[in-house]
């Protein structure tokens, strides 16, 4: 049975009219309400990174899409606090990611929050965490979608590295031989050269085997992890993923690779 396209989202919401937005990179956990606005089960909160953030909504990457109208319970975490900041999203509109095998960006309203969530959001967004001072790693972030690699880029100059980025394979060669990074975060999926073809020619040149090499794709099968061994990926990262997770596995590396 074909499953029938969800109607086209509208351009834009209430919520982009009435909120200024800031481009934050925060972890955020999300799933469908149940009846009777039931949340659901911690194992059911699929993790993703938001992409911008306002008083009034979020847009932010999901595996699957979600019919205009539903409910989505959201946990995000907040630089800071102790506490997950929990609120209860509406979807606006989606977009398909078309240079992922499967992937949206979701436009959430918020519909339900606590007067005390309002204030910490609403402190959050007055004073967003400026990027660290320490320049001491630099990190090379292959990703071609726009959005994706400016919340990545955020979240990694908000923990200390200095980033520079490439949106295509040719481009994440030159850099990569001519930036010589600490690390590469690099996408599989990509222009001109693909993920593998980059990390193989990087990883079987001397001057270059040292840099540890993440491989970030949305695409989970096993051939796909077996090929990036077989290219030299020091590790392997599907999306979505937990941000903080990926730096620790940054982090991890660079203490194993100290460049």
């Amino acid at each position: 049975m074909v499953t029938p396209p969800l109607p086209t989202p509208p351009p834009h919401s209430r919520e982009r009219r009435r909120f200024p937005r800031y481009q934050v990179a925060l972890d955020i956990s999300v799933g469908p309400l149940g009846l009777d606005d039931v949340r659901p089960l911690e194992a059911q909160l699929k993790r993703t990174v938001t992409v911008d953030l306002s008083q009034g909504g979020a847009c932010l990457y999901s595996e699957g899409r979600y019919a205009i109208g539903t409910q989505l319970f959201c946990a995000i975490t907040l630089p800071g606090q102790p506490r997950r900041f929990e609120v209860v999203g509406t979807l606006a509109w989606y977009q398909k990611v078309d240079r992922e095998e499967r992937g949206y960006k979701l436009g959430l309203e918020f519909a339900q929050m606590t007067a005390e969530h309002q204030a910490l959001l609403a402190q959050f967004l007055a004073h967003p965490p400026a990027s660290a001072a320490s320049r001491a790693k630099t990190l090379l972030l292959v990703e071609d979608d726009e959005e994706l690699q400016l919340a990545m880029k955020l979240r990694f100059e908000s923990a200390g590295f200095h980033v520079i980025t490439a949106s295509e394979g040719l481009e994440a060669l030159r850099k990569g031989r001519e930036e010589h990074p600490h690390l590469i975060i690099l996408d599989l999926m990509l222009p001109n050269l693909n993920g593998y073809e980059v990390c193989r020619l990087l990883k079987f040149d001397h001057t270059f085997h040292d840099i540890p090499i993440i491989l970030c794709t949305a695409r989970c099968r096993r051939e796909d992890m077996e090929m990036g061994k077989a290219v030299g990926a020091d590790a392997f990262v599907t999306k979505p993923f937990n941000g903080q997770e990926l730096i620790e596995k940054v982090e991890t590396l660079l203490t194993v690779h100290p460049g």
